[in-house]
């Protein structure tokens, strides 16, 4: 046995540690690679546990770190924007509340402008209740003959109106917010004024006309011929805020005693309540508003129809803000619509009849407005947390992409080995 040694030449042993980083496949540490210093000094940066990279890995989190942080400046530049717009030019919000209406000595006025095909000197409108005792309706409203026919601009512009009012009856209730309230253009509203005056105009003329041809007939006082073909009746009056009162448009004759034989007696003159509502509202007016009755249109085929409203009116009073501030004070009303057709042989003259009643409450508008203060505090809370979330979302993204590059380098550097191993054992080495 000690020959065999003697022989033998004996190789000198390598150090365990040398085998071992043989075996290593991992990447080796080097001293001359220091601490990246962060590219961006800001909210995104590398985060410090990526303490050794190699350039192709600094290069690649700088880039993506450019690319979340351009994404985020897109992102605070939007909503800054939007905000800003929004305080400056978005829809106001309002705020309503109901009260107990203590103006109940006030005075409304009354505003209409309804169109009867009946002569003037057959039809008589008035107000019944306590208006009738301290206004006189007769001398404030006033009545124009005119025609009840269409001319080719005034159907445009009736057609417009009736469209804007089929709109505004769609899911209708009692109280409508002021963003639901419904609006036509200027333009419809002065050119049924227009051509309604050119109207009027026009059949004054031809009255005038047929009063020379026949001056013997208008100087008689036991002979009225009915002038015109249909009654303009407009105007403004105030009425009481009760309840009970009502607005009557009738047929027949309205003075002297040959009316009043002639609506006891049921011979008076025939006439037709056929009719068209283009104005009807209590309050100041407010340009473009469309009420429920404006556009209404009834036709009585019978000539002795009566048709009855009856109106639910809501005192709405809307504040101002503003250096002066002040409020408004307006009325809204709802429309329940009754036809009643007379049965055959039974007299009764035929009849327009709204009835009225105030509600006891009012309801108070006043504008939500944001301030100053309330503009900083949603622009501070929009870009701060687009700020902490490109952080989080920045430090995901860099983790994720440490541990692919990690990956890839590992097994491109894995490679079959095909040297001869060595296997050291104490005191034996065996070559393989």
């Amino acid at each position: 046995m000690s020959s065999l040694l003697t022989g033998t030449t004996l190789r000198q042993r390598r150090p365990v540690q040398e085998v071992v980083r043989d075996f290593d496949a991992f990447n080796k540490t080097v001293d001359e690679v220091s601490e990246e210093k962060r590219a961006t000094g800001g909210f995104l940066a590398i985060p410090k546990k990526q303490r050794f990279v190699t350039h192709s890995c600094r290069s690649s989190f700088l880039d993506l770190t450019l690319h979340v942080a351009s994404l985020s400046f897109i992102i605070i530049a939007v909503l800054v924007f939007g905000e800003l717009r929004n305080y400056f030019y978005g829809e106001e919000g309002h705020y309503y509340r109901f009260s107990v209406d203590t103006a109940y000595s006030e005075h409304p006025e009354l505003e209409l402008d309804i169109i009867v095909a009946t002569p003037c000197t057959n039809l008589m409108a008035h107000l019944t209740g306590t208006a009738s005792n301290e206004f006189n309706s007769v001398s404030e409203f006033k009545h124009d003959p005119t025609r009840f026919e269409f001319t080719e601009k005034e159907a445009m512009y009736w057609n417009e109106l009736k469209k804007v009012q089929r709109r505004s009856k769609e899911g209708t209730t009692l109280f409508k917010s002021l963003d639901e309230m419904t609006f036509v253009s200027g333009r419809v509203e002065e050119g049924l004024k227009t051509e309604a005056e050119t109207k009027q105009r026009e059949e004054a003329h031809a009255i005038q006309l047929e009063r020379k041809k026949n001056p013997k007939q208008s100087m008689d006082s036991n002979s009225e011929k009915n002038e015109g073909t249909a009654c303009r009746i407009h105007g403004r009056m105030r009425v009481n805020k009760v309840k009970g009162d009502s607005f009557v448009v009738s047929t027949g004759k309205g003075l002297g005693i040959d009316g009043i034989f002639a609506h006891f007696g049921g011979i008076s003159n025939p006439g037709n309540v056929s009719h068209r509502i283009e104005r009807f509202n209590f309050g100041p007016r407010i340009y473009g508003l469309v009420t429920p009755l404006a556009g209404i249109e009834q036709i009585s085929e019978t000539g002795v129809d009566e048709f009855r409203y009856f109106l639910k009116i809501v005192p709405t009073r809307i504040y101002h803000s503003g250096l002066f501030g002040g409020s408004t004070l307006t009325y809204q009303y709802s429309v329940t619509f009754m036809k009643k057709t007379p049965k055959k042989d039974v007299h009764k003259h035929a009849a327009i009849i709204i009835h009225y009643e105030f509600a006891a409450t009012v309801i108070e508008v006043r504008r939500i407005q944001s301030s100053l203060l309330q503009l900083l505090v949603r622009l501070c809370s929009a870009v701060g947390g687009v700020f902490a979330t490109s952080i989080v979302l920045n430090s995901i993204c860099v983790r994720v992409s440490t541990v692919w590059i990690s990956t890839s380098k590992r097994m491109k550097k894995i490679r079959p080995i095909d040297r001869h191993l060595e296997i050291v054992q104490p005191g034996i080495v065996i070559d393989t």
